[in-house]
Formats: C-alpha cells, structure tokens, sequence
C-alpha cells in the first residue's frame, strides 16, 4: 500500500485498511467529525459575532474519501477532506485527511 499505511504491516485477509483510489466525493457530516461538534444551540446565549464568524458545525458539506481503516473494535473509520465554513459564509477551515467516524460520510449520488 502507499505511504499512509507503511508503518501498519498485517498478516490476515481481508486487510483491515484500504486506500480509495481514486478518492470519492462523499457528503459529510460536519458534526460527526470532530468531538463535541455536536453540542449546544443558539438559544445558549452564544453572542451573535461568534455565531457568524465561528465555524458552522451543524451542516452537511461536500467532501472527498480518501481511505478506510478498521479499528481494533471493529469499527470502521475514514480520511476525509472537506471545509468547514463560517457562520455567515463569508470563510472557512479546511481540514485535509482527517480521520473520523465512518457515519460521517455518506456517498454522493
């Protein structure tokens, strides 16, 4: 495999890991990326300059898949990359090759 999983031998089939190639656009789900992403709401009292220039964690956006790993849980989870935009639209953050639950991303159609 390539550079990603050089320093992950394995000895049984199938392999717990798998580069896609090439990489797939996914929709993902931004608040199933990063860990308490998924908390609160604009009733906290949360002042209106954070909501518009904070990151916006409630939204689905358009992404890319890059490889799958299983855990030793047996759990599956993915490469993603993707942006997260602002509140207000007007920036973003983008997030290359993050590693995350496998429920956040579902395939484009």
């Amino acid at each position: 495999m390539t550079e990603l999983y050089e320093n992950w031998p394995t000895a049984f089939e199938p392999p717990t890991r798998r580069i896609v190639d090439p990489p797939m656009p996914v929709l993902v789900d931004v608040s199933l990326t990063v860990a308490g992403a998924a908390g609160g709401s604009f009733r906290d009292g949360t002042p209106l300059k954070v909501r518009a220039e904070g990151l916006a964690m409630d939204i689905k956006v358009q992404g890319t898949l890059h490889a799958w790993a299983k855990t030793s849980r047996g759990q599956w989870i993915c490469s993603l990359s993707y942006r997260i935009p602002t509140g207000n639209s007007m920036g973003f953050l983008q997030v290359d090759r993050q590693w995350c639950p496998a429920d956040a991303a579902v395939p484009l159609r």
